[in-house]
């Protein structure tokens, strides 16, 4: 035996895979079952014989999967357009599959919610080798009416929320490496052992539908304003609001579907696609008492906007979770509330991953967790901030010193009054500011002050 197959050997058996089970089907295996499955009357979205046939005929011809074709809908990824070429993928692909969903089913199993667990069973999510697109493609819209994209990297907001708008789901088709846990960007490992379950929870799905109809609403409005635009100067202020404003949208999307935790039967479970294709983060999210978990209510405004208020980042494990206290709350997320949170979270000071804020109903205090001020007096004295608090403090900093819109009653927008920020610390930022020591660190984000006016 080769060297690199004793290494894959000892690798698979330290994952408990039998190193004889990872396999790729031959392509006449993977149609006799991909037509098997077209056929399929017994589903909640049967397909129709006129999108199935020539669907049938493009797997049948080796023609790489790159968006589903089962409805009358698509979408265009333009430069982001990818292909899986399913023969491409090495043995060492497969296994990284095979050894990473068998991590993920170990915890998944402990630490998911009842939903997500019944999700997988539907789409047979597992096994030892990666899924052939053509038959999970088929599958998705068979019990969901979604279907798949596939990408190249991760695309922008804006793209993939309008893909989202059309029930259609961006996916990679590269893999992690050989026994990777965390990734802080999305392979199939993500996109699909993550992701394709929570489709079968209606009302995750309905968030996640709704944020690409939120997305159209910001947009559209885009385009109305810059038709009455005057100067490039105007024109360009508008598109970058209707950008901020997504990104307050997206803060909503990633706290609740990509890490989102939920109560059931009086535990903490998980249902976020990003807490689920990490093994590491299941455990960690749920039961670690490093991060801080708070219980929210997305039903409730202030709750929401407590989500689209948080900055965080992508590199590393969550500093704070957000608990919704039941599913069905998630319901209460439609496209025009998403909207009308974004406006007011321009005009806002924003929390950083890190922060506890008054009124917070927190399960755990987090290792890291720190009042709502702290993150300025780092900034003031040296100490070391991470980008999401320096981020963080540096925007509410400058929104402060050109003055929050005073019809704002901050006291009525939180659960309970935030401490104010010293004039101390506001004098010494808007001296450094003004020297341009903050250029570097972070991009000026576009905010409501009192100078600009009401938010149409």
């Amino acid at each position: 035996m080769s060297t690199e197959k004793t290494d894959f050997a000892i690798i698979a058996a330290r994952h408990g895979i039998d190193l004889s089970m990872v396999q790729p089907l031959s392509l006449p295996v993977r149609l006799v079952e991909l037509e098997r499955c077209l056929a399929r009357q017994d589903v909640p979205y049967p397909i129709l014989p006129e999108h199935a046939e020539p669907y049938f005929a493009a797997a049948r011809a080796g023609k790489p999967f790159t968006v589903g074709t089962l409805s009358g809908d698509t979408v265009d990824v333009g430069q982001y357009r990818n292909a899986q070429v399913y023969e491409n993928y090495t043995f060492e692909e497969h296994l990284s599959w095979a050894c990473l969903i068998a991590e993920q089913q170990r915890t998944k199993h402990q630490y998911a919610c009842l939903e997500y667990l019944s999700g997988e069973k539907t789409f047979e999510i597992g096994g030892t080798i990666i899924p052939d697109f053509y038959l999970l493609n088929a599958r998705i819209f068979q019990q969901t009416s979604w279907q798949l994209a596939t990408v190249n990297m991760i695309i922008p907001a804006e793209l993939f929320f309008t893909c989202h708008s059309h029930r259609f789901f961006p996916v990679t088709t590269f893999m992690r490496a050989l026994e990777q846990d965390y990734l802080a960007e999305p392979d199939i490992g993500h996109d699909v052992a993550g992701h394709v379950a929570t489709f079968t929870i209606p009302v995750v799905a309905h968030v996640m539908q709704n944020h690409g109809l939120a997305r159209n609403l910001i947009y559209d409005e885009q385009d109305a304003r810059l038709a009455k635009a005057n100067s490039d100067a105007e024109r360009n202020k508008i598109q970058q609001k209707a950008d901020e404003l997504l990104l307050y949208a997206e803060r909503i999307y990633w706290f609740t579907v990509e890490f989102g935790l939920v109560m059931q039967q009086g535990s903490v479970r998980a249902f976020g696609a990003g807490i689920l294709s990490s093994p590491g983060e299941t455990l960690y999210s749920v039961n670690s008492s490093k991060p801080t978990r708070l219980l929210i209510d997305p039903s409730l405004d202030t709750d929401l906007l407590r989500l689209a208020t948080t900055d965080y980042l992508i590199s590393e494990y969550q500093k704070t979770y957000f608990v919704t206290e039941r599913f069905e709350l998630l319901d209460s997320l439609t496209p025009e509330r998403i909207v009308a949170t974004a406006k007011l979270a321009s005009k806002l000071p924003h929390f950083s991953w890190r922060d506890i804020a008054p009124g917070d109903q927190v399960l755990n205090v987090g290792e890291s967790a720190i009042s709502t001020n702290e993150k300025y007096l780092r900034l003031m004295s040296n100490q070391i901030c991470d980008d999401c608090l320096t981020r963080a403090a540096i925007r509410n900093l400058r929104l402060i010193d050109h003055g929050i819109d005073p019809s704002i009653d901050l006291q009525k927008v939180w659960r309970g009054p935030i401490a104010q920020v010293p004039e101390a610390i506001v004098e010494w930022f808007k001296r450094e500011d003004e020297a341009h020591k903050f250029l570097q660190i972070t991009k000026p984000l576009h905010f409501e002050t009192a100078n600009d006016g009401p938010v149409s």
